[in-house]
């Protein structure tokens, strides 16, 4: 019962920690160099990084976050991510929450606004008499949820901790900022028996080396903006069932595969989601199905392309219990697919509402000149985003079917095409607010007020 307690009150830590941003003040109008209050500095410097920007709850919990972000022209980029939460009982605890995002004007000067989060890991057997295809087809094959959240007291051995990687100028147009979190306590949430009941009481608990997410962004002659994804997912070090330690090889071996999983909820005015060379609309997934083709979003009347998805096939697995490191393989092929989104997987993310709202509606709000135009304050966007927007929800994920427990790395690539190789950049604009991965939570908002 007393663990139980404990756990109870670990993911309350989770969805409190995020209260203070939802509930601050945003009626007045966003004026330029607002944002410097909240965020240390404007969106006029060229890059800055501020990782100590810290927010204490009623209760006495105080928790830290990480800003970075980089402005050339008329695109910018950004990445808010949580640190820690520090509660009154001394207990520390880390989660990878990144909100990474883009604003630009395409060529033909439409706005466009991109975020993108990470949900979750999603380990799984395939279940080869029903889809032989490597894939977690939910509901048909074996397959658990395992949610980060480290804290100080899983393994005393292993000290969890985050490094930020600071926005850094590498040359004229190429810019790098990211995330270090190390020794990473994973709860392993069965996925057929609820997310709330086996994430309280937890059968499977593992210890992953390190999570690190890197953005590295150039911007070409043309005008098109390359952000490329460096991301790391360590060794399985440490595996628990209930209290028993049992060395991970035990129980991971050739038949599992594991996926990084997004949710894809899409807030737009005008917009077509298509496969790169086919151009068909791609509809929210009701199952599995395997994309074969990168993704491109387009906007407005004339389906302007913006943005490409280019998906890194290619993974390293690395054994780091050698010494020194040994590269296992270095040609693994990782597959692409879109997930049917269920309404009980919405518990892994619903957490991260109201925290999404006001850093979207904020970055939206004070980077937009066009919508400061159209809504007279943050709270205004908010109110009228269910009218001015449409949506769709479904789920995104990378497989790789070689795993072994190993360490991960694998390098996918984002291209937005801008209007920075244009010398004059007046024109009117449609407004796309689009998250590509986790939930806009202005709509959790919305539905609250009402």
């Amino acid at each position: 019962m007393r663990a139980t307690k404990c756990n109870l009150v670990t993911l309350w830590v989770l969805m409190l920690l995020v209260l203070p941003f939802a509930v601050m003040p945003v009626s007045n109008a966003w004026t330029a160099g607002d944002e410097a209050a909240i965020l240390g500095h404007t969106f006029t410097e060229e890059y800055w990084t501020n990782s100590s920007i810290r927010v204490q709850t009623g209760d006495g919990t105080v928790s830290s976050f990480t800003a970075s972000y980089v402005h050339v022209g008329e695109f910018s980029t950004f990445l808010i991510a949580f640190n820690s939460a520090n509660t009154t009982d001394g207990k520390k605890y880390i989660l990878p929450y990144q909100l990474f995002g883009m604003y630009f004007k395409t060529p033909e000067n439409k706005e466009v606004f991109i975020g993108a989060i990470f949900a979750f890991l999603l380990a799984h057997i395939d279940n080869t008499t029903f889809a032989d295809n490597d894939l977690p087809d939910i509901g048909h094959d074996n397959a658990s949820y395992v949610v980060p959240l480290a804290s100080d007291n899983t393994w005393p051995e292993y000290t969890p901790s985050v490094v930020p990687i600071p926005a850094t100028k590498i040359s004229d147009n190429h810019y790098r900022f990211g995330m270090h979190y190390y020794n990473l306590t994973c709860r392993v949430v069965d996925s057929a028996k609820g997310f709330v009941g086996t994430y309280l009481l937890p059968l499977v608990t593992v210890l992953v080396s390190e999570l690190t997410i890197q953005y590295d962004i150039t911007i070409d002659e043309s005008g098109e903006v390359h952000a490329e994804t460096l991301y790391t997912l360590g060794q399985v070090k440490k595996l628990r069932i209930l209290i028993f330690d049992v060395p991970p090889t035990d129980i991971i071996d050739e038949t599992f595969r594991i996926s990084a999983v997004h949710y894809l909820s899409i807030f737009t005015s005008k917009y077509n989601v298509t496969k790169m060379t086919s151009g068909n609309t791609i509809d929210p997934p009701t199952s599995t199905a395997l994309l074969d083709d990168d993704i491109s979003i387009k906007v407005g009347d004339d389906n302007e392309r913006a943005f490409d998805i280019g998906l890194g096939r290619q993974y390293s697995l690395i054994n780091e219990s050698a010494s020194p490191w040994t590269t296992v393989s270095d040609d693994e092929t990782a597959l692409n697919c879109l997930l049917g989104a269920r309404f009980t997987d919405m518990l892994l993310v619903a957490w991260q509402a109201p925290f999404s709202a006001f850093l979207l509606a904020n970055m939206a709000y004070g980077l937009s000149a066009q919508i400061r135009s159209m809504y007279t304050s943050v709270a205004d966007l908010a109110v009228h985003a269910n009218t001015a927007f449409h949506h769709s929800n479904w789920w995104y994920g990378v497989t790789f079917p070689t795993w072994n427990g190993l360490r991960i790395q694998q390098d996918p690539v984002y291209t937005a095409y801008t209007n920075l190789a244009n010398e004059d950049s007046g024109g009117g604009v449609v407004v796309l607010l689009l998250i590509v991965v986790g939930v806009l939570a202005v709509v959790y908002i919305i539905r609250r007020r009402r």
